[in-house]
């Protein structure tokens, strides 16, 4: 990573004011407000848009990818938030359906195979574990764990699944002390030798990079910035818009396979 220390320690007071700016406008926003998807998030910039939305009514909607037939009914919280509910690790995933998960959900979707016949975990899916839904309405995997370090999100995905009979289980999330190293230990237990995870942020200022430096003791790793060419003609048309910044919005993917062997 470039640039001095200051500079370094004032973006990540930069990041850390514009997320405590997003959950105060959560707490403050009105339950009558517009109830379309993007109102759930009051970023400035919404999405890449890979996802599309069907209201069904009391704040669900049918959601699909644009490079899957497959569909998942999910219920998006747009209401007045209280402190309690907002408590939690990383607790913004409350808020919005972010980009990461949005890039997420459209690789799983286009390397289903990779998931066939395995124990798949999602952490920290937010609201929605859209990512880990679809996945499990595959049918490829032999087993699904959606997680969030919140309370709430975990309900609300839990009410997810019961309307679309999914296969699935949830629980928080198995790590809470918010922290790069809290979430290497957690792969590293619930991951086996040869086991592998996927890894998708922003860079955010080299914080991503930094992480997968920690892991390299432990796992073969390789960072991917090129998903496809579709992925590709959305993110360039995104970057026309004045409000995306690559280092929040863009998301990179780190793929983990653990070494060692089983004994």
């Amino acid at each position: 990573m470039t640039g001095s220390n200051n500079a370094h320690c004032e973006s990540k007071s930069t990041v850390a004011r514009r997320r405590w700016k997003i959950l105060a406008e959560a707490l403050q926003r009105s339950s009558s407000r517009d109830a379309s998807p993007d109102s759930a998030s009051t970023r400035k910039f919404q999405s890449f848009g890979l996802l599309s939305f069907d209201p069904l009514g009391q704040d669900f909607y049918s959601v699909k990818c644009i490079n899957s037939d497959l569909t998942v009914i999910v219920r998006l919280l747009r209401r007045d938030f209280s402190p309690s509910e907002l408590t939690g690790f990383n607790n913004t995933g409350n808020v919005c359906i972010w980009p990461s998960e949005e890039i997420l959900t459209y690789y799983c979707l286009n390397n289903l195979k990779i998931f066939s016949g395995k124990s798949v975990l999602e952490l920290g899916g937010g609201m929605t574990c859209l990512a880990g839904m679809l996945v499990a309405a595959s049918g490829v995997p032999s087993k699904i764990v959606l997680t969030d370090g919140n309370a709430l999100s975990v309900n609300n995905v839990k009410v997810s699944l019961q309307r679309n009979d999914l296969p699935s289980e949830t629980c928080a999330s198995l790590f809470f002390d918010e922290g790069r190293e809290s979430l290497l230990l957690t792969l590293l237990t619930v991951l086996r030798p040869g086991g592998t995870a996927l890894v998708v942020a922003p860079s955010r200022s080299g914080t991503f990079h930094m992480f997968a430096s920690m892991c390299r003791p432990h796992f073969v790793v390789a960072v991917i910035e090129k998903y496809d060419h579709i992925v590709d003609q959305y993110v360039q048309k995104s970057a026309m818009d004045p409000y995306y910044n690559e280092n929040l919005h863009f998301p990179l993917l780190m793929i983990l396979k653990r070494l060692g062997t089983n004994n």
